[in-house]
């Protein structure tokens, strides 16, 4: 659509108009505004050495959306002129392999014409094989941040979770949200941007999406933009209104024109092929009226980290109460399995409010977190409300004890003695004691980045992965003994071997840090991507992988290449998994015996000979594989066929088919037990000599975990998930 001319006489009457109707929030006056949303740009990577001249076609459609930015827009399709837009909200996949190199570089000189402040978040694509986090935090102080403008609160949220291309609303998501939101009146009007759609099946389960619902509960938000789907739509997720926000290049390149006007609310989205007229996608007003409420009445579930309710029986007793406009079905179901579901019948109405009660079956549930999800239909759209609660029987063999943490954990937490070291995603590390009245977490270091990875633990000493903070030695009681600049962001757990510590970096490089004084020994860049793992080391030399695809081997002593080979994948045959997204890049390698085991992204499991020959294909479909205890086996995570343990020539041991799921998270051994958490957060404690199933326990209520168990020689196994809990279970032999 051609831009009309500017008239400012038509301007200054709707701004007068404006200023004589707005509406008040928070006692602050909404004022008109345009903003320009754009998404998924997709700019292509550029490793260090690619050259400037390097064309992308993906960065030349940027200066059309600086060209946008500079026009005056109309609030809705074929409407008189407007105003100019305010700012630019990008919801992520600004990037196709994340920021290597000068990949943002490129990006920013791009939109260097942009006569108005750019607002990003990142989307998976752009976290997930060098993450933008450290960015992040330069443009905006963080990958969450808020800003106020217009008498109206912005939100940005990160939904993509670093060096995972599944996305997450973590506990430290929910956590800075309720803190942010705590300083918004309710009747402020709230835009949220963000990545990951909220209808999308990628999240852990409704629940997961429902505990952001909870927590932005009670607040006026107007409008949630969003990214992925490269399509310009519109979809309501319970009463929230969100818009995807197109692409900048494909069949639906163009950008989103949002426009708030006497106290509307539109959102056009404009196509850069100028024969396709504008599409309206949201046209209300900017503070709708009240819509039907629903609350779970009983049990007194929370779906924000507050205390969950004990269940020890075979149902489930619900009540549920509306409010407002009649509900035509109200259905109540646990861990949303139709099994466990049930409609709640009417038992009373007051006036507006109506009660509904039933029992939930409580049949085939494990022991354990598990969700309660109430949906209440009403005519033309339906609200849903969720909360968790522990499924207690009494006289089990498996005892269980937890804690919840403000922000998730990525990292597998260590044993030390009777204590447990945790790492979290907002960069704390605690000591976690469950003996005593309660278990409690006392904090005794705070990197102020996220920490990704186990830290390692050699005696009263922690090193530590610290993003662009680098490495540091840091002692159970909180003295840093020294830190470490290796120049780039680093994440995988540091290699400890004699006098020496060993990291890779995100720029691809490794380096030899002095155990003792954090002095860096040497440095080598081998690899022409990120380097996301932790190094395995053995006999002299550290073997890993990288996202460029590629795996290594390079002597401690000095960093010298002496081989490098394709991941598994790459040497089936397939052109296909020739590509950095199927790379051996994030489960480090194992030996086992004398040949070395690694794993793909394409969940290719292959064995190497420690010359880097090549043996061939051991498994497909798996996710992930560790060590087992006697040193000449592996044991593998089937993304969809449960545990296997292999021999050092690669044949089948035994198998046991439970649930697992594709993150990167081995399985453990230890004390003649193997440990395995799903997914979504179903532990199954096996036995190591021949796969039997020992217990089952589940940790969170269908929440991700991405991190291995950390298990212990009596038996004690700690797991801990996305949504801050920390869980230690026991089991009786």
């Amino acid at each position: 659509m051609r831009s009309r001319p500017f008239r400012p006489a038509l301007c200054l009457a709707a701004a007068l108009a404006a200023l004589m109707t707005a509406p008040s929030a928070g006692g602050q006056k909404i004022e008109d505004f345009c903003f320009l949303h754009i998404s998924d740009m997709h700019v292509n990577p550029r490793p260090a050495g690619t050259p400037d001249s390097a064309a992308d076609p993906h960065l030349e459609p940027l200066g059309w959306v600086c060209r946008q930015a500079r026009e005056v827009q109309p609030a809705a399709p074929g409407g008189p002129p407007f105003m100019k837009p305010a700012f630019v909200a990008a919801t992520g996949d600004l990037t196709e392999y994340g920021v290597i190199g000068t990949t943002w570089s490129a990006f920013e000189a791009a939109l260097a014409c942009l006569s108005v402040p750019l607002y990003v978040v990142p989307g998976n694509h752009d976290n997930t094989w060098t993450a933008m986090m450290h960015i992040m935090r330069q443009r905006h102080n963080g990958d969450h941040y808020a800003f106020d403008r217009f008498g109206c609160r912005f939100l940005a949220i990160n939904s993509a979770t670093p060096q995972e291309p599944v996305p997450s609303i973590e506990q430290r998501t929910l956590t800075w949200l309720a803190g942010e939101l705590d300083k918004t009146p309710p009747d402020r009007p709230v835009f949220v941007f963000m990545h990951h759609p909220l209808h999308t099946t990628e999240f852990a389960k409704p629940y997961e999406q429902l505990r952001l619902l909870e927590t932005l509960g009670g607040h006026n938000v107007a409008l949630v933009l969003m990214g992925h789907g490269h399509n310009a739509s519109h979809q309501r997720w319970n009463t929230l209104d969100s818009v995807m926000g197109g692409s900048t290049f494909g069949p639906n390149a163009g950008c989103g024109i949002v426009t708030v006007q006497d106290g509307r609310l539109r959102v056009t989205y404009r196509f850069r092929d100028e024969s396709r007229p504008p599409q309206l996608l949201v046209d209300k007003p900017l503070t709708p009226p009240a819509a039907p409420s629903l609350r779970i009445a009983s049990p007194a579930v929370s779906a924000t980290g507050g205390d969950a309710p004990k269940i020890a029986r075979k149902h489930l007793p619900v009540v549920a109460e509306t409010s407002g406009e009649a509900a035509a079905k109200v259905t109540a179901s646990v861990d949303d399995r139709e099994a466990n579901t049930a409609d709640l019948r009417p038992v009373r109405r007051d006036g507006a409010a109506e009660r509904f009660e039933g029992p939930i079956p409580l049949a085939g549930l494990v022991p354990g977190m598990h969700f309660l999800k109430v949906t209440a239909a009403f005519p033309g759209y339906r609200i849903e409300r969720a909360g968790e609660f522990l499924l207690d029987p009494p006289n089990g063999p498996v005892r269980a004890r937890r804690l919840r943490l403000d922000a998730g954990v990525k990292a597998a937490p260590v044993f030390i003695g009777d204590e447990v070291v945790v790492a979290t995603t907002a960069g704390k590390v605690f000591r976690v004691a469950f003996d005593g009245a309660a278990p409690r977490a006392r904090e005794f270091h705070d990197a102020g980045v996220e920490i990704l990875h186990t830290p390692a633990v050699e005696g009263e000493l922690l090193y530590v992965a610290a993003a662009e903070k680098g490495v540091r030695c840091v002692g159970l009681d909180g003295r840093i003994r020294w830190t470490c600049d290796v120049g780039a962001p680093v994440y995988g757990t540091p290699a400890v071997a004699g006098g020496r510590v060993y990291v890779g970096d995100l720029a691809g490089a490794v380096h030899a840090i002095e155990r003792e004084t954090g002095r860096k020994v040497w440095s080598r860049t081998h690899a022409t991507f990120s380097i996301e793992q932790p190094l395995t080391f053995h006999d002299g030399v550290l073997y890993f992988g990288a996202w460029d695809g590629l795996l290594y081997a390079v002597a401690a002593a000095d960093g010298e290449l002496k081989w490098k080979q394709p991941g598994p994948a790459a040497l089936s045959g397939e052109d296909k998994y020739k590509s950095r997204y199927y790379a051996p890049g994030d489960c480090p390698a194992v030996v086992a015996g004398d040949r070395l085991f690694v794993c793909d992204r394409a969940r290719f499991l292959g064995r190497y000979a420690l010359n880097g020959e090549y043996l061939g294909q051991v498994a497909v479909q798996t996710a992930a594989v560790g060590p087992g205890a006697d040193g000449r086996s592996v044991l593998a995570r089937g993304e969809t066929g449960g545990v296997t343990r292999y021999d050092a020539a690669g044949q089948v041991v035994w198998s046991r088919p439970v649930a697992a799921g594709r993150f990167a998270a081995a399985p453990v051994e230890t004390g003649g037990r193997v440990a395995i958490c799903s997914n979504r957060g179903l532990l199954t404690l096996l036995d190591a000599a021949d796969g039997r199933v020992v217990a089952e326990y589940q940790v969170t209520p269908d929440l991700h975990v991405m991190a291995p168990a950390a298990m212990d020689t009596s038996g004690r196994v700690v797991v801990a998930g996305m949504d801050g809990s920390v869980t230690r279970v026991t089991v009786d032999r």
